[in-house]
């Protein structure tokens, strides 16, 4: 704290100090003004503003503002590469000056936001992606980031699940952490650690993403992941401008249409029950039903015929409506601008009983108080409720068909009312929809205020306080007829977490004559994370009654009911230098340190470095005479980021507790439950970039092409220890991981004129690859079921690992010739003897792929013709692998629903004995299928993310109704979603156990993802 109030005080002092500086020269006076996009009235940074004659120069900052001592009458010529050049003749001081530059072809000194900053494009150093707001904002999703997937080189936007409002796993340049996680670092506004949650895509200006480490440095310890800076749009000189963005739709859950009716399954449970009594020596001759010769596990109800016909899938999903309503409004004058914006958005799910709504705001204010001083405050609340499905979508559509949805009394029947103990007891999944009441309800409130001070020219300090506070409330109740056991149950989870930053930089941006370009930065930062939580669980089945569904109406569970407190804290100081010689020979360094209270005393502190250069060729007078070359620049970068994302106290021999009981007396008992380890310390990881930008034909072509490699070492997992000291494993920094790979992106200007048309295009390569696991070659987690996850040097993270099927075992000659597993009988798979030892054992299990694409591909196309505009974006994954589980549960297991495609050719007898590349597959026989490749499939694809379609009406039209502009939009997202034949689940990117987080972690596997859901929308677009 006292390091806090330190910083804190320095930068009141120093803005105290600084407003009583004078900073007029004898005979000159201050010219100052902004430079501004005469094409979208947003500034320009880095324009050359020269006064003729002299060698009086400077560059206009972030905002577009310039400040100069001249002697009067002046000429001031404005150049910006990408822009007409501008001269102005100023022979006295007023108002600040607003000088208008109109736009070439493609903008190649653009403003980038890095990290406490802003570069033009072309004094790039590093790997940096920018994308502006154009249109994204009309793509209908309740996560701002999704409308991002497809557009970024490097950067993987994977919807693992297609819940309303959940969140989509984001990668940049691959994972590289086992425990401490692979999330990129958020910035909303200067403000680290916020989440995408809270973000209007309505309010969004630009989102840049820091992807090597020399660009990620500056923000250290947990910049690991990569960096993503999103800039929120501010008020603009003017009236006051009020702009709505409203629109709707409705969406469709792309489903199988495979699904056996009521006759089809039931000659095909026949076939699979006669098949599980053989194998146990019984007489399939024996009927199927009614004979008490035949067990009653292996008979057949012919209730199945006689029941209703209902495909479960289809009965759980609907068409789900949605709506959005965006207001914005803005404007400003020479020393105040405002933005202020609203949104309510209601989505329903495509699974019933689904939902998602959000309820959100956004104020910003910038006061220019004098020349010197500048001060700013924005606040951003946003409330979101929603209701969950209970289970995965396996435990709706496998329920077996002969079950009727709901009887004609209202209540719900089972398969078991129907058939008996043989079939499933889950509870009718119509019940489990509408008997589960699942509330999340979050408050989140971000807030930031500022004050900046120009000491001199081109010296400017700054100090910002921001905070993020967040509250969850999270509810659950399921009635007693909605519970496979018939017994109520709930819960209720109450969490806040209030995370408080205070950041002080000074910046210091100078041009020296019209060759060297010098910029320092140098800051610290202070940041204090608190959260609390309580967990209150209800005893099982005693509610007294299903209406009243708060947990003062049952009995509270004292062994599931707990409350929990932690906090954190990091202390920083960074710098960084940056300088240009004729824009032609750039170089940047930069270094931070962090100082974490997660980490021992002894590493506390981690240090992380960084250092790019570039050479624009095309500066160069050999280049002057190659007129199709805009402009070529050559990139090099090294740095260090780091990874601090493990829990609190991590390094400490916590305690954990819990109750027992003695003499029929509940006793709390407390006891150490890890071990500590004070040398724990910063994951760290270091990257290595080459890159190239090339513009071509006037800037009508620019390429931008990068090869990385990142080495991520110190690895935070838990490591086995000796039992000695009475516990199994310990948090150890161990291991290595890289990642490499390369990135293409290109943009062309293909048609210009009335017919326009311009075409963006990604495509990214990365390999993973595990180089140390800290003295052991190997770490395999096994599922229940079976199937292994392997970490082996020389092999990607997380890889699937198992035996290779070859074959089917169709004869007894076959079964006693070939090398089979123990206890394989006819119809079990036949597995590649991998060591040729003729047996099959755990020395024959193989690498099977892994769930990470080899390589991934986006395409954007934009068309206008006068008022009409078309654009598509195209994505594609390719090489990516999914242990796609829930095809066995849609395979007659616990005699639930088939699929067509997934019964078809699999053995069931010697009379019918299918291809020869099917086993037969029960839940009997797991352990010979569920730990081979027979689940893993190509989870590669090719969409169609967004088709948008629009017209903009003439202003005489417009102003018929009030407004300025008037826009009609429509637009399909998942318009195409192809798959490879293979591929048999709901959705390629859709894994239900998670990504990775931990040594036992379960990448890739998938037993009941969501659909994915085509959405059509119709909107508005107002100006006033």
């Amino acid at each position: 704290m006292r390091t806090n109030q330190f910083i804190l005080l320095i930068g009141i002092f120093s803005m105290l100090f600084a407003t009583n500086l004078h900073a007029w020269a004898q005979g000159t006076r201050v010219v100052e003004g902004y430079v501004i996009s005469a094409t979208d009235k947003g500034p320009l940074l880095g324009v050359s503003v020269h006064a003729t004659g002299t060698a009086v120069a400077t560059k206009t900052n972030e905002q577009g503002y310039f400040s100069l001592q001249l002697t009067l009458p002046s000429v001031l010529r404005f150049s910006y590469l990408g822009y007409t050049t501008e001269e102005l003749e100023v022979k006295e001081v007023g108002n600040p000056l607003r000088i208008l530059l109109e736009e070439t072809f493609a903008n190649l000194d653009e403003a980038v936001v890095v990290g406490y900053g802003a570069v033009k494009r072309s004094s790039l150093t590093a790997a940096v992606t920018k994308v502006e707001n154009k249109g994204l904002d009309e793509i209908p999703t309740a996560r701002p980031e999704v409308a991002l997937q497809g557009k970024l080189a490097g950067v993987n936007i994977s919807q693992t699940r297609n819940a309303p409002g959940s969140a989509p796993i984001i990668r940049i340049r691959g994972a590289g952490s086992i425990s401490a996680g692979n999330d990129p670092l958020i910035v909303v506004d200067g403000f680290p650690g916020a989440s995408f949650s809270n973000i209007n895509m309505n309010d969004v200006a630009s989102i840049e993403v820091l992807k090597d480490a020399s660009s990620a440095a500056i923000y250290g310890s947990r910049a690991a992941g990569g960096v993503v800076i999103v800039t929120t749009k501010s008020g603009k000189q003017g009236k006051p401008v009020l702009s709505v963005n409203a629109f709707g739709g409705f969406s469709k859950a792309k489903l199988h249409n495979d699904w056996l009716n009521v006759n089809e399954y039931y000659d095909a449970i026949t076939k699979y029950q006669n098949r599980e009594y053989a194998w146990i020596g019984g007489d399939t001759s024996i009927p199927v039903w009614g004979d008490s010769n035949r067990p009653a596990g292996y008979q057949v109800s012919p209730a199945v015929l006689n029941g209703t016909d209902v495909n479960w899938q289809d009965a759980v999903m609907e068409t789900a409506p949605f709506q959005n309503y965006d207001l914005a409004v803005n404007g400003g004058n020479d020393n105040v601008n405002y933005y202020i914006s609203g949104i309510v958005r209601d989505q329903q799910g495509t699974l019933r009983n689904t939902w998602y709504r959000t309820y959100g705001a956004r104020a910003s204010l910038n006061i220019k108080v004098n020349e010197r001083v500048d001060l700013g405050l924005m606040l951003n609340p946003n409330y979101a409720t929603s209701r969950i499905a209970p289970n995965n979508m396996i435990d709706y559509a496998k329920y077996p068909p002969f079950v009727a949805i709901q009887n004609p009394n209202g209540t719900y029947p089972t398969a078991r009312s129907y058939w008996g103990a043989a079939v499933t007891s889950q509870a009718n999944p119509m019940a489990i929809l509408e008997g589960t009441n699942y509330r999340a309800n979050t408050l989140n409130t971000i807030g930031n205020f500022y004050a900046s001070v120009k000491l001199a020219e081109g010296l400017l300090i700054k100090s910002t306080i921001g905070t993020n506070m967040a509250y969850n409330i999270t509810d659950r109740f399921q009635a007693s007829w909605a519970s496979s056991s018939s017994t109520s149950s709930g819960s209720a989870i109450d969490s806040r977490t209030i995370s408080l930053i205070n950041e002080n930089t000074i910046n210091y941006q100078k041009t020296f004559g019209a060759d060297h370009d010098f910029g320092a930065l140098g800051g610290a930062s202070y940041q204090h994370n608190f959260s609390r939580s309580m967990t209150t669980l209800a005893v099982n089945g005693s509610f007294n009654n299903d209406i009243i569904q708060t947990l003062n109406n049952a009995t509270i569970n004292p062994v599931g009911t707990n409350t929990l407190k932690s906090e954190w804290g990091l202390v920083s100081y960074f710098g960084r230098v940056n300088y240009g010689f004729k824009n032609k020979y750039l170089f940047t360094a930069s270094i931070r340190t962090d100082g974490s209270s997660r980490f021992g005393p002894d590493r506390k502190w981690g240090w992380f470095p960084s250092a790019s250069a570039a050479w624009r060729i095309s500066g160069e007078r050999f280049m002057e005479n190659l007129t199709v070359l805009s402009d070529l620049k050559l990139r090099a970068s090294f740095g260090t980021t780091g990874n601090m994302n493990i829990g609190d106290f991590a390094y400490l021999g916590t305690i954990g507790g819990g109750i027992y009981t003695v003499n029929d007396q509940i006793t709390n008992w407390q006891a150490q439950s890890t071990y500590g380890n004070s040398r724990l310390g910063w994951e760290k990881t270091r990257e290595l970039d080459f890159g190239v930008d090339v513009s071509l034909f006037n800037n009508r072509v620019t390429i931008n092409a990068d090869y990385y490699r990142k080495r991520t070492d110190g690895l935070l997992y838990a490591v086995s220890i000796p039992g000695i000291t009475g516990f199994t494993s310990s948090l150890s920094n161990v291991g290595e991981v890289e990642n490499k790979g390369f990135e293409i992106e290109l943009s062309t200007k293909n048609l210009v004129g009335d017919f326009k048309w311009e075409t963006s295009f990604n495509v990214a390569a990365n390999r993973n690859k595990v180089l140390s696991l800290g003295g052991v070659k190997e770490r395999i987690t096994t599922d229940g079921y079976g199937m292994s996850w392997l970490l082996r040097v020389g092999e990607p993270m997380f890889s699937y690992y198992g035996y290779k099927q070859i074959g089917v075992i169709q004869s007894q000659e076959q079964l006693s010739s070939s090398p089979v597993m123990a206890g394989s009988k006819l119809g079990n798979p036949i597995y590649e003897d991998i060591n040729q030892d003729g047996l099959i054992n755990q020395q024959d299990r193989a690498v099977l792929g892994n769930f990470m694409p080899k390589a991934t591909f986006g395409m954007t196309n934009s068309f206008a013709y006068r008022n009409f505009d078309l654009s598509f974006t195209i994505q594609a994954s390719i090489g990516a692998k999914m242990y796609n589980f829930e095809n066995q549960f849609y395979q007659g297991s616990v005699l639930g629903a088939m699929r067509k495609s997934l019964i078809a050719n699999q053995w069931w007898s010697a009379d019918d004995a299918g291809d020869g590349l099917h086993p037969a597959v029960s839940l009997s026989q797991l352990s010979f299928n569920a730990n081979s490749d027979y689940y893993i499939e190509d989870a590669s694809f090719l969409a169609v993310r967004n088709i948008n379609v629009g017209y903009n009406f003439p202003v005489s039209i417009s102003r018929k109704i009030g407004a300025n502009k008037l826009r009609l939009f429509a637009s399909i997202n998942n318009a195409i979603f192809l798959t490879k034949g293979e591929f048999h689940g709901y959705n390629p990117e859709g894994y239900t156990a998670g990504e990775i987080a931990g040594i036992d972690s379960k990448p890739g596997y998938n037993i009941g993802s969501e659909p994915i859901n085509r959405v059509y929308t119709f909107g508005v677009n107002l100006g006033f």
